[in-house]
């Protein structure tokens, strides 16, 4: 089961207004953690990390939107053992074309240096069509995000998330959920993630 999070990224305190997006596409594209880079992907950008930073901020700065937000972190992960790097790639850049359209730069990656696959995608956060800003709204996560990765996921023999998460429920209850999920392996799996990063 593919969980997806996201989170914005705030204009840095240090430096440029960019250099926290700076700092979030250079971590998401490391090589260590990207065989090499082989699992770094953009969509409406170069995949490359600088490259794809200098179009984010050549974008803002053509609307006239250096200030605020500066992009969005998401981040796609599967549980230990139940994806492949390539699927997880695929999954991740068809995620991107169904959420973002062809509206928003977007650099994505597959790390695989953990026990568990997961894949991270920072967008900017300036619409490059119109130059308006993305707005993230109560319940983008449980009507169109989750269902999102969730229709990837079963489109790609995956497990997805308990239904009461989902717009249109397809799968087990949250009580049939939580028999097959300890607590604490659900805590340890968090604690995991927030570790990376």
């Amino acid at each position: 089961m593919a969980i997806t999070k996201i989170w914005n990224i705030q204009p840095s305190m240090w430096g440029t207004m960019a250099s926290s997006l700076r700092r979030s596409l250079f971590y998401i594209a490391n090589f260590a953690k990207t065989e090499n880079g082989m699992l770094v992907g953009g969509v409406n950008c170069l995949p490359d990390a600088e490259a794809a930073y200098e179009q984010m901020v050549y974008t803002k700065q053509m609307e006239g939107k250096e200030l605020g937000r500066q992009g969005y972190h998401v981040v796609i992960a599967f549980p230990k053992g139940e994806c492949d790097a390539n699927t997880c790639y695929q999954i991740t850049e068809e995620f991107i074309h169904e959420f973002l359209g062809n509206r928003y730069e977007a650099l994505f990656a597959v790390h695989n240096d953990k026990d568990h696959i997961h894949s991270h995608i920072i967008f900017n956060s300036c619409n490059m069509i119109d130059g308006y800003k993305y707005e993230y709204k109560k319940g983008d996560w449980k009507y169109v995000i989750q269902p999102i990765t969730n229709r990837l996921c079963e489109k790609y023999h995956q497990s997805i998330m308990p239904a009461e998460y989902s717009k249109h429920p397809k799968n087990m209850s949250r009580a049939e959920y939580e028999r097959q999920t300890s607590y604490k392996d659900t805590i340890l799996a968090d604690a995991e993630y927030c570790l990376s990063n």
